[in-house]
């Protein structure tokens, strides 16, 4: 399976170190995400991050929310290692584990209900078969009133909408890099983003489909809240 690059420490460590630090426009991304969470419903007490890498989101939401406690999921040992890093300041409010979410299996590995269930670019590299699926197990691990956000990588409709978006994260990626003092072209930038070996495992949606899906499970509220070409936050509630 394509995902499971994801397991290979210097494909996971790059991401870590380099992409997952450069994503266009992460703080507005995290002020939309938390604009939902206060309002939804339910005010985060327990949260659930789904792919979670090094726990970046989940860290998130326990700064911002005392009260909150969080379950950090990932099947990555490299980003296991560094969530359980990051998250020990936290305490037993945090904790980590190891599952896949390509097989339903990984409720097994978690104890709900949950009033908040995040996740931030994983998803996509399910079969979009295995999304439908996950977005069921979601909804039913979420209390009455609780909240799903996805902050996702989505497809474009059209190559020209795809060719827009390489364009802008090549241009994004070639700045954040001089800003380091590496004297690097777009072209460059554009080859080396494109030819980055785990792109072969992504298996993108549109932001619309997977609006759609979350509403014929039965999500309500449904919308996408944000989105720069093909990056997009979206979810509804319980």
């Amino acid at each position: 399976m394509a995902a499971e690059i994801w397991k290979e420490r210097d494909v996971a460590g790059a991401f870590l170190s380099e992409r997952s630090l450069l994503i266009p426009d992460r703080p507005r991304q995290l002020e939309v995400m938390l604009r939902v969470l206060r309002r939804a419903p339910r005010q985060p007490g327990r949260a659930l991050d789904l792919g979670a890498g090094n726990a970046i989101l989940l860290r998130w939401l326990l700064g911002l929310f005392p009260q909150a406690s969080g379950v950090a999921l990932d099947f990555s040992p490299l980003m296991l290692e560094q969530a359980r890093a990051e998250l020990a300041p936290h305490g037993a409010r945090a904790s980590v584990v190891e599952a896949d979410l390509a097989s339903p299996a990984w409720r097994e590995k978690v104890q709900g209900p949950f009033d908040v269930v995040i996740s931030g670019f994983a998803i996509h590299h399910l079969p979009h078969s295995r999304k439908q699926a996950l977005y069921r197990e979601i909804h039913d691990l979420l209390h009455e009133g609780g909240v799903f956000l996805n902050a996702e990588h989505v497809s474009s409709r059209t190559p020209w909408g795809e060719e827009l978006f390489n364009d802008a994260m090549s241009e994004h990626l070639c700045q954040r890099r001089r800003e380091k003092g590496e004297n690097v072209k777009v072209a460059e930038v554009r080859k080396e983003y494109l030819e980055r070996p785990d792109r072969a495992a992504n298996i993108l949606a549109s932001v619309e489909e997977q609006c759609d899906w979350l509403r014929e499970i039965g999500f309500k509220e449904v919308d996408c809240f944000w989105k720069y070409f093909e990056l997009a936050i979206f979810g509804g509630i319980r």
